[in-house]
């Protein structure tokens, strides 16, 4: 690649004889350039290989990222580990500011997530009392409990999401840098798609530009070219295998993975038991696979949540294929499965335990 000159001029608090290291912020043990601070100042100057992000750090702190590219000015001043970059490079500012407004958010959602939890603690105080009364406060506040305590926290991830399908700074490489921190799924695929497609010529020759094409592009071709549920023929308690064809006449398959030995697991699955008979109405069957490595132990909570006959046991080689070839690597996991083709809907099936999930439900089936 041809090689471009950069130089950073800088001012710290720092003291004198300060060492100003610029690295490459995935991989601190790989660095470029050394300088050291003197009457305040350092000078951060030489070639790279590639435009794109790298970090300036002083002593041991934790590293400024910052956008360099060749043909631009970058003043940067250090105040006791608060980083303030002024550049003529529009890569880099878009960057600022985008910095800027995710920590701004970081801040708000953290001051909702303490209210909220301000009200939690508050409402669970007063229960006792409220239950001593006839007046329905109690209920009331129940139902506010379930609700305030069934919200789950903003994803800030999603702010990489919304820059690159909402940005009009198509030439930015900031875009194809951010698909590093967002999760490409079968919601958003067609979409990441369509912004690839609009980014600019120049842009696209870039190796931040390949990465996030190559993300895309494995997504898009599973779901384009979705596989089926491999045949494997797992046993319930009974020692009866499993015949996925005992459920063609069904609308859809969700197969719930879970583990006795987690917690958080079990109670999902708990909650998905409670409403088999609300999908099953609605021509839907859930099928139960153990992730479980001690068989003795699936037995034993198998038998305490009554999970009935459609409940198996998974061997090595069943969690290795579900792993590998489907994403199957924490519990509780959700498939939703075609049971007519055995072809996979959705590797992400809803949460069971949300207030909204047969409502998500019903959306889905007729979506689908």
């Amino acid at each position: 690649m041809k090689t471009f000159a950069y130089k950073i001029t800088g001012q710290t608090s720092a003291a004198d004889g300060s060492v100003v290291t610029l690295l490459d912020p995935e991989n601190k043990m790989q660095q470029f350039t050394k300088a050291s601070v003197t009457n305040g100042q350092f000078t951060l100057e030489g070639e790279l290989a590639m435009t794109g992000f790298y970090g300036v750090q002083i002593n041991r702190g934790e590293p400024y990222n910052l956008f360099l590219e060749g043909g631009s000015d970058y003043a940067l001043k250090e105040n006791k580990g608060l980083f303030t970059l002024t550049t003529s490079s529009a890569n880099a500012r878009d960057f600022v500011q985008f910095t800027e407004r995710y920590h701004q958010r970081e801040k708000e959602e953290k001051s909702k997530a303490e209210k909220r939890l301000g009200k939690i603690a508050a409402l669970n105080g007063q229960l006792s009392a409220m239950a001593l009364r006839n007046d329905g406060s109690y209920e009331k506040s129940v139902d506010e409990l379930q609700r305030l305590s069934a919200i789950k926290p903003y994803n800030l991830r999603n702010l990489y999401t919304d820059f690159i399908l909402d940005s009009t700074h198509q030439s930015s490489l900031v875009l194809p840098y951010f698909f590093k921190y967002v999760t490409v799924d079968q919601d958003n695929f067609k979409k990441f798609d369509i912004a690839l497609q609009r980014f600019d010529a120049t842009l696209q020759k870039h190796p931040y530009y390949k990465f996030a094409r190559d993300k895309v592009d494995r997504v898009k071709d599973f779901y384009e070219n979705m596989p089926v549920f491999p045949a494997i023929t797992p046993m319930n308690i009974q020692r009866d295998s499993l015949k996925l064809s005992e459920f063609s006449d069904a609308k859809m398959l969700i197969l719930a993975f879970w583990k006795s030995t987690s917690a958080y697991s079990v109670s999902d699955v708990t909650e998905l038991h409670k409403k088999e008979a609300q999908l099953k109405a609605m021509g839907i069957r859930v099928i139960y696979f153990s992730l479980d490595s001690d068989q003795d132990a699936w037995i034993k909570t198998s038998k305490a949540l009554s999970l009935g006959p459609y409940n198996y046991y998974l061997n090595t080689n069943d969690r290795a294929t579900l792993e590998n070839d489907f994403g199957i690597d924490r519990s509780p996991s959700y498939l939703w499965v075609n049971p007519k083709n055995f072809k996979i809907l959705s590797l992400t099936g809803e949460d069971p335990t949300l207030p909204q999930f047969i409502g998500k439900v019903k959306a889905f089936l007729v979506k689908n």
